[in-house]
């Protein structure tokens, strides 16, 4: 470095020289460069040599997992060999002919679960017949054991024998007298004596037949039924005061007909003629007078349709009786004079009668016909106080009127 510098010196001769720095500041200077580029070069170098064996590690990790996936691959074929040798030696062996064999085998079987199914469900219909054969057995089992004890518990003695024929007789006349004639007070007292000869009898087995009977007497008693006697008395009234109603305008033209009768020769004169001709002055109120045939039949006309309300009240049809009614008044505000007195008296009666119901609600009294039945028959009781009785199962069709009976024919 020295030489270097005196070089320099030589060579510039005619250049001022340069201020001479101090030579120990510079000499530091350039040992730490140099130090520097030392501590560089050999951090470079260990950089060089970490990269080169990681490189080394991944090379060695990629041949590691290629020599896995090799022996991967031997071990897939190896096994994919196999599995050709077993198919080679399935079609040597005919599998088809197995398969086949198999089906069949299995639609025999099915043939034959079919088989059980069916046997199973007809042992299933033989035990449900069965089961229906013994409850019918048990129920006449039953039946009988019932009737044995009916028969045990009646006395054969022909006087009380003719006893309950005559109770049944007039429960079923009650029933009769009700429902035909809707006479509850006949049905009434025939429900009387039938509780009357049962209580004579004085047997504990006719206390229900007497219970069954006083609540017959009880719905009997509640019933409401018209006076229709007084009902018809009082379409006889109307009626006859149809034939003294007056049309409208028949008075006034009566009063205006009247002349003052005169005592001169003219007026005899005038009598004398006077069936052959009649002068009479022509008001409104006269063109509007009905002839003596047309009020004829008028009246007719509205004694008939009384006469209906009539037929309707002893059919006890309540529609009929009130429609008759109805067309009753038509016909007397139409045609007759409604500031008459009687006029009002009859249109009064006949709202009367329209605002009456003729149709009563009638119980059901066949509960005691019907259990004395079955007490005489041997078979069992239905249960006491029923809430609701059948009316169905309480009297039959073939005996509701027994019309051969000597009874009845009376």
């Amino acid at each position: 470095m020295n030489t270097d510098i005196s070089e320099i010196d030589n060579e510039a001769g005619e250049m001022p020289a340069p201020e001479k720095k101090p030579r120990g500041k510079g000499a530091v200077l350039a040992f730490m460069t140099f130090v520097f580029a030392l501590a560089a070069l050999g951090g470079t170098g260990w950089l060089w040599w970490q990269g080169e064996s990681d490189r080394q590690q991944d090379d060695d990790r990629i041949d590691a997992k290629i020599e896995h996936l090799e022996s991967a691959y031997k071990d897939l074929s190896v096994k994919q060999k196999q599995v050709r040798e077993e198919l080679k030696l399935l079609a040597d062996n005919d599998t088809g002919s197995q398969i086949a064999a198999l089906q069949k085998q299995l639609a025999a079987d099915h043939i034959q679960v079919s088989s059980l199914d069916q046997t199973v469900r007809d042992q299933l219909a033989l035990s449900r017949s069965l089961q229906t054969a013994t409850e019918s057995i048990q129920g006449r089992l039953l039946a009988s054991e019932a009737a044995i004890a009916g028969l045990s518990s009646n006395e054969l003695d022909a006087g009380k024998e003719l006893d309950l024929a005559e109770v049944d007789y007039l429960l079923r006349l009650a029933n009769e007298r009700l429902k035909l004639f809707s006479d509850p007070d006949a049905a009434d007292q025939a429900l009387e004596l039938a509780d009357m000869h049962l209580a004579a009898m004085d047997n504990p087995m006719y206390l229900s037949v007497r219970k069954e009977i006083a609540t017959a007497r009880r719905e009997l008693a509640a019933v409401n039924i018209p006076d229709y006697v007084l009902i018809d008395s009082q379409l006889n009234a109307i009626q006859e005061s149809v034939v003294s109603l007056p049309f409208r305008g028949e008075v006034a033209v009566s009063q205006e007909s009247e002349a003052v009768q005169e005592t001169d020769w003219w007026e005899k004169v005038k009598s004398v003629f006077s069936n052959l001709v009649t002068i009479r002055r022509s008001t409104a109120q006269e063109n509007e007078r009905i002839s003596l045939q047309d009020m004829d039949y008028i009246r007719q006309r509205l004694w008939l349709q009384l006469e209906m309300a009539r037929l309707s009240l002893m059919r006890r049809e309540q529609g009929a009786f009130s429609y008759s009614l109805e067309r009753a008044r038509k016909t007397l505000s139409t045609w007759f004079d409604t500031g008459d007195d009687s006029y009002r008296s009859v249109d009064r009666s006949i709202n009367e009668l329209m605002a009456l119901k003729i149709k009563a609600d009638l119980p059901d009294i066949s509960t005691p016909w019907a259990t004395i039945r079955l007490v005489r028959e041997g078979r069992p009781r239905p249960a006491p106080a029923p809430s609701v009785p059948a009316p169905s199962a309480a009297v039959s069709p073939e005996h509701a009127v027994d019309t051969a009976s000597p009874e009845h024919q009376e």
